[in-house]
């Protein structure tokens, strides 16, 4: 508490600059806040969403290093809102960034994608009436959508606001990622997928929110199915990336048979970037999460050829053209690096509400095993100097040990010795995988992520690692992976 007259100069410097906007029925408020500022508004009147996400009334919400939209569904909305330097992430952000933009905007797509929400409503309404007459066995799925586009047309925007729309009607859908780029209730270099029975945390720094590690929340904890990718381009290793594709679609249509609710809500699938050049990225994707609806935005030249492409199975698959987002702004990669750093900073620290409070400690090398993902043109390299021919002499058993080794070897490589140049400030992913099995083999390939530590320091001589943890406790003795996500605390 502050003494009365002597209070926060902070909060009356807030209270003197507010700005009011009001935002007419059908328009965008559309914002571009940077690193080193943080934006704080409440909604004095009316209803505005961001993504689909409605906003409380006379709540103040703070952001900071977010592009993005509020949109006003019903009525015209009246904003407060002031601008004050972000202290904490100063640190982050050079003398170049971006100042502050904001502008109101008649054009706006949320017509469309409201329409297309009904739509896909209405598949899971006759989805839940089948169910509900029929039998066990007889049981079909809600609309397992795929949203496709070219960069900054909007896709994650759509992805969003369809799963909070769904999320309204009492559904609760698979949100699947497979932007590795996109740190989605986990770090970057994953592809998730969560079911989404509450709305989004708005706030946080990618617009999702934190995860079931990440302590105590305001909203309830995300559960995601976590796959390691370990890089944030899916061509950094593409056949990693499809065998990711096929090891998550696999959990999640055994997601979908064990709870109705989920079933009748689908699915709906977050992409990279993709043109036809990626067909056989779209075709892993849509066969391995029996995709039925893909919906590609801001490129019609992409939804006519795959139209073509898809010709033998148009019957059983829906291809809807969107309109890209009108807001939509290109991302630096600058930009888009900082909220990396965001991301795996709230996963230890949390943010400005959520104050988590991670555990640092020294740990031994030794009984760990750790690997490292490859690049695939790390990979070339490495496979020039191999031996060429096969031994014959090896029995059966030995045979298939060596499959799965070479199988391994193309994705990931044992770090038998662990030095400072390839741990120092590193995410490394803990998996399921006990360090008790003495064979890894295929099942590092089939197992999910249990959380992240980040390595700060390894000491060469003593064979130290300097870690941090999100949460005291235990180290865990299950096998790790060591991502190619760097971060610098």
């Amino acid at each position: 508490m502050s003494i009365p007259g002597f209070g926060n100069i902070e909060q009356v410097n807030d209270e003197i600059s507010n700005i009011s906007i009001t935002i007419p029925e059908g328009n965008e408020w559309r914002i571009e806040v940077p690193f080193n500022k943080i934006l704080k508004l409440k909604v004095v009147s009316g209803i505005l969403e961001i993504n689909g996400t409605e906003l409380a009334n006379n709540v103040q919400l703070q952001f900071s290093g977010t592009k993005t939209f509020l949109y006003s569904p019903v009525s015209d909305s009246v904003v407060e809102y002031s601008l004050v330097d972000n202290k904490d992430d100063l640190s982050l952000v050079s003398s170049l960034d971006e100042g502050f933009l904001e502008y109101l905007s008649d054009d706006s797509n949320m017509n469309s994608i409201v329409n297309l929400h009904m739509y896909l409503e209405s598949k899971r309404q006759l989805t839940k009436d089948f169910n509900f007459s029929s039998g066990v066995e007889q049981q079909q799925s809600g609309p397992r959508v795929m949203i496709i586009g070219s960069k900054a047309s909007g896709k994650t925007s759509v992805l969003k606001t369809l799963v909070s729309y769904a999320n309204k009607m009492n559904s609760t859908p698979i949100l699947v990622n497979l932007q590795p780029r996109d740190g989605v209730f986990a770090l970057p270099g994953s592809l998730t997928a969560t079911p989404i029975s509450d709305f989004f945390d708005i706030e946080s720094c990618n617009g999702y929110g934190f995860t079931t590690t990440s302590g105590t929340l305001l909203h309830n904890p995300k559960q995601p199915v976590v796959k390691n990718f370990g890089m944030v381009d899916f061509n950094d290793n593409l056949d990693l990336y499809k065998l990711m594709i096929e090891k998550l679609g696999i959990t999640v249509l055994s997601r979908l048979d064990q709870d109705l609710n989920i079933k009748n809500s689908g699915i709906i699938v977050d992409t990279p970037p993709l043109n036809l050049k990626n067909f056989d990225v779209i075709e892993s994707i849509v066969s391995n999460f029996l995709i039925d609806h893909i919906i590609v935005v801001g490129n019609e030249r992409l939804a006519i050829e795959l139209n073509k492409k898809f010709a033998h199975k148009l019957n059983q698959l829906s291809i809807i053209k969107l309109s890209k987002l009108s807001g939509c702004v290109d991302v630096e990669d600058k930009f888009i690096r900082l909220q990396q750093e965001q991301t795996i900073k709230e996963y230890f620290n949390g943010n400005f509400k959520t104050r988590l409070s991670p555990f640092k400690t020294d740990i031994e090398l030794l009984g760990l095993k750790i690997y490292k993902n490859i690049l695939t043109q790390d990979l070339i390299s490495q496979m020039a100097f191999l031996p060429a021919g096969d031994d014959f002499e090896k029995d059966e058993n030995s045979r298939e040990e060596d499959e799965d080794d070479k199988e391994l070897a193309k994705y990931y490589l044992a770090l038998d010795e662990p030095n400072s140049s390839n741990l120092d400030n590193s995410i490394v992913a803990i998996t399921h995988l006990s360090n008790a099995d003495k064979k890894i083999g295929r099942d590092l390939l089939n197992t999910s992520v249990m959380g992240y530590i980040h390595v700060s320091k390894f000491d060469d001589e003593k064979k130290r690692l300097k870690i941090l943890l999100p949460f005291p406790g235990v180290f865990p003795k299950n096998v790790l992976i060591s991502t190619n996500i760097g971060y610098s605390e």
